[in-house]
């Protein structure tokens, strides 16, 4: 499920990774952890309100200085994927990785690059 979308003149040329947490990074730490490295910024996109930078930037081995956290506000938890692309847009990331296929398919259509990573499958069914 990965699209390469031509790179946009919009987008800024310094690289940013989003992550989501739940069941993505908080499941596969040191391979997040290597593939942040490349970037020059990440940002964290979840509705987990209880995730700190602390906690994220020594997971990740990052700075908090290039790394953010973005929670999910209430009055967006009915459209989460919504929420999740329009970051990524606003927030110009290069790439997104998420466990939830409805959450790659919303940046898929907002011309954002998203992977979906899960070992769930139950959550491809139609």
């Amino acid at each position: 499920m990965y699209f390469e979308y031509p790179r946009n003149q919009a987008i800024s040329t310094q690289s940013v990774l989003a992550l989501d947490w739940e069941e993505t990074t908080s499941d596969y730490p040191l391979a997040f952890k290597v593939l942040a490295e490349r970037f020059e910024r990440v940002i964290i996109v979840t509705v987990n309100d209880d995730l700190t930078t602390a906690e994220a930037c020594e997971c990740l081995h990052r700075s908090p200085d290039t790394l953010k956290i973005f929670c999910c506000p209430d009055e967006w938890i009915v459209d989460v994927p919504g929420w999740k692309s329009t970051v990524c847009l606003e927030q110009q990331v290069a790439l997104m990785f998420d466990d939830s296929p409805d959450v790659v398919r919303a940046c898929h259509k907002k011309g954002i690059n998203a992977i979906c990573v899960s070992e769930r499958t139950w959550k491809f069914d139609p």
